[in-house]
């Protein structure tokens, strides 16, 4: 069975819950399986724990309490530590991994497609059942010069030549011949990270906040933006410097302030306590989601 026969439409991509809180799904299309538990609403303690069970699409986005939260999945195990808060997208881009390594796709399609195609194949000869869930995809098609771009609701596994995916309806703008490339991101969301883990520090991004031990291949709820406080443990706290009030992204997942180094860091908030000198701070506000 392909996968055609096990994605659904929902009536609405925003749920809000009764005590608060609202849901924004990535798509109006989703996996079946997940159809019935999307009813659900996070509780205060799903926000602080892992689970081994997916209820809702990867990437779904959560509002509640001036805050936001990611549904993301570990691609390695996280202790919780008392550094390393902040995590990563782990997966490099395509063009860099490379095709068939579970890290995206990056070439010429497998096959033409039409006007309106809610389907099209890349010669990924590895790709497991739904590992393109929420994936972004772009066509370059310079001859047309038409750009598509949309977002993958799911993906047949591979039948070791090709890999069929699955895009919502109105499809395609246009079509493509064969030869003109796609690339295609996987979700960022679904491989999440350390910045303690060796090779994390120096080439990928932080996307938010989680404070406790995640284990590999477990679902859990990111922050991505509101009010968070964190260990920084770097040598210039945020704050010692005046005027300087961004934060940035500390090699080992903590927080740093601003120096002749580190302004170079991914900047992830500001600061939202005032600081002194002699006197840095972590209570920031975080803005890696909108």
């Amino acid at each position: 069975m392909t996968i055609a026969q096990e994605i659904v439409k929902i009536e609405y991509n925003l749920r809000a819950g009764k005590y608060g809180g609202q849901l924004i799904f990535p798509s109006d299309w989703v996996r079946a399986d997940l159809a019935n538990t999307m009813l659900e609403m996070p509780s205060e303690a799903d926000l602080f724990t892992e689970s081994s069970v997916q209820k809702w699409p990867i990437g779904t986005q959560y509002r509640k309490n001036g805050k936001l939260y990611r549904l993301s999945k570990a691609g390695e195990a996280m202790a919780a530590g008392t550094r390393g808060f902040l995590k990563c997208q782990r997966l490099i881009c395509p063009g860099k991994a490379g095709n068939s390594l579970a890290s995206g796709y990056e070439a010429a399609m497998a096959a033409a497609t039409v006007a309106g195609a809610t389907t099209f194949t890349i010669s990924d000869t590895a790709a497991a059942k739904n590992e393109y869930e929420g994936a972004y995809a772009a066509w370059y098609d310079d001859t047309n010069n038409l750009y598509d771009d949309a977002i993958v609701i799911g993906n047949d596994a591979s039948n070791g030549t090709i890999t069929t995916l699955y895009i919502a309806p109105p499809g395609l703008k246009g079509a493509h011949a064969a030869a003109v490339q796609v690339t295609v991101y996987r979700n960022p969301y679904i491989s999440v990270g350390s910045l303690l883990t060796a090779g994390n520090q120096s080439w990928k991004s932080a996307l938010g906040y989680a404070k406790f031990a995640i284990t590999n291949a477990y679902y859990f709820w990111l922050q991505t933006a509101g009010p968070i406080s964190g260990v920084t443990g770097a040598s210039t706290w945020p704050g010692q410097t005046a005027y300087q009030r961004d934060v940035h992204a500390n090699t080992d997942g903590s927080l740093i302030g601003v120096t002749a180094t580190t302004h170079l860091y991914q900047r992830v908030g500001y600061l939202l306590g005032g600081t002194a000198s002699d006197y840095g701070d972590n209570f920031i506000m975080l803005q890696l989601d909108q």
